[in-house]
């Protein structure tokens, strides 16, 4: 009786301590980075423009915070202990705004009024956005850009492709990120032919 009932004590803290066990934490991580930000004007000078970048669009299957992979075929896997610190389209969002905010020396009108700058409004979608562990980043990712109080704009359909350097979720991370400045630059540089009318590459004239 009495080793029974020092067996059921033990089964009782054995189920306490487990019970009292903290849940894991999951790895955090976010789009913004030394790629997606580059070294801004001078502040003396004072922001040249501004921007109006439209809520970036995204496939339902990514608007999460669990980073989404791309497996054989047709299936994805989902990541619960792998998340962006807020859900995938709020971190493009936030990226691509700071990445365009900080290469066109621009304020982004959705944080600061436009001041009587040059006001240019950016949509931007994903399509697609795929990757593989130990494989690239591939976005398939159109874009406009529209002078507000103007008839012209440029309208762009582009592919992009990052290598991850390595096999972990961290590389894959780092690839998002170095994508993510691929986009910006090229939305740039649509931006900067549609004010000195001349062409970019991926877009064409409407």
């Amino acid at each position: 009786m009495k080793n029974f009932v020092l067996s059921m004590a033990a089964l009782a803290a054995a189920g306490s301590l487990s019970g009292c066990a903290a849940p894991s934490v999951p790895d955090t991580y976010t789009l913004q980075s030394e790629f997606v930000a580059a070294p801004p004007a001078s502040a003396a000078e004072g922001p040249r423009m501004s921007i109006d970048l439209a809520p970036v669009e995204l496939p339902e299957r990514l608007r999460r915070r669990q980073i989404v992979l791309r497996e054989d075929g047709a299936q994805v896997r989902t990541l619960e202990q792998q998340r962006w610190s807020a859900s995938l389209d709020d971190e493009l969002q936030d990226a691509l705004s700071s990445a365009l905010q900080s290469r066109l020396h621009a304020v982004d009108v959705a944080k600061v009024g436009a001041g009587g700058k040059p006001v240019y409004r950016i949509n931007v979608e994903f399509s697609r956005l795929d990757a593989r562990l130990g494989g690239p980043v591939e976005a398939a990712v159109a874009w406009s850009v529209k002078e507000l109080g103007a008839d012209r704009s440029r309208v762009c359909l582009g592919r992009f492709e990052q290598a991850a350097a390595g096999q972990s979720v961290s590389d894959v991370v780092v690839a998002h990120q170095q994508l993510v400045a691929q986009v910006a630059d090229a939305i740039v540089a649509s931006q900067r032919a549609l004010a000195g009318g001349g062409t970019a590459p991926h877009c064409a004239a409407s």
